[in-house]
């Protein structure tokens, strides 16, 4: 779950513009300045971007510095509107061959291309807002930054494990017993043939590369290159896509036309959503 929030996390904060003129002594903070409130951040803003605002919510902030956080979370917004069309574009398509009953990988191919084009372009600014929320924030703060991080995932964790989505989906499409038995075991079987590597990374090399990247937050230096190595955006689009369709593949032989229509809805209706579109394997 740690993976879940920190990789979209590194993408989901925009850095303002910076001037390049002579550097300017900075000003002591009058007592207005000083104060201190806490509330969330970015509340009009949705998906993992709303979730690190409610976590800066448990942070005590300036008012200076809500105003960085808050123009800093409404540019990234706007910055990743074309990766969230091109995602939109490709889980439509997937809905439509859900309801057709076949999946037809190399026609989604394109659409997987423009997410991953989307996802390149922003990279690379995404990595300079996450140093600069870095600097925005005090050494106290970054510790309950950091902290917050954790209790919020701590928290989405257990929901997952109070009511599963796969469970959710079933209910939702109404499938019986043996439809969900059929479907599970599908899925079990796809992900075990996608190899050892690939789960140890969605697992244990995830988790630490989570744990590496919050560590160093707290501390004074915090280079995203030092800790966090650019991620290569093809392969992982790559694999997020390769879920959801190892979900769907598993299900179609499996659900009724109803269904299908009914799942592909449900698909239709996520992807004008941030949330993540396919549901996991414990």
């Amino acid at each position: 779950m740690l993976r879940r929030l920190l990789v979209p996390l590194a993408i989901t904060l925009a850095i303002p513009a910076l001037g390049c003129g002579a550097a300017v002594a900075p000003q002591p903070p009058t007592t207005a300045e000083a104060a201190t409130t806490r509330a969330p951040v970015a509340q009009a803003t949705h998906g993992p971007l709303k979730l690190v605002g409610d976590a800066l919510g448990d942070v005590p902030l300036t008012a200076p510095q809500r105003a960085t956080l808050e123009k800093m979370a409404t540019d990234a917004e706007a910055r990743h509107s074309g990766a969230h069309a091109a995602r939109r574009g490709l889980v439509l398509a997937v809905a439509a061959q859900v309801e057709a009953g076949q999946i037809d990988r190399p026609a989604l191919q394109p659409k997987i291309d423009a997410l991953v084009a989307a996802m390149q372009a922003v990279q690379p600014t995404d990595r300079a807002a996450f140093e600069q929320l870095h600097a925005v924030l005090s050494p106290d703060q970054r510790v309950a930054f950091v902290d917050a991080v954790e209790a919020h995932v701590a928290a989405r964790a257990q929901q997952m494990r109070d009511k599963h989505p796969l469970a959710k989906w079933a209910a939702d499409l109404g499938l019986s017993e043996a439809q969900k038995a059929q479907i599970k075991d599908a899925m079990k079987q796809r992900w075990q043939a996608a190899g050892h590597e690939e789960r140890r990374e969605e697992g244990t090399g995830a988790r630490e590369r989570g744990a590496k990247l919050m560590n160093a937050f707290k501390q004074d230096r915090f280079v995203m290159d030092e800790v966090a190595p650019p991620l290569d955006v093809s392969r992982k689009a790559q694999k997020t896509s390769e879920r959801m369709l190892r979900v769907a593949e598993a299900a179609l032989s499996v659900l009724t036309p109803q269904q299908r229509a009914l799942a592909a809805q449900k698909l239709r209706d996520r992807a004008e959503s941030m949330d993540e579109v396919a549901p996991r394997m414990p």
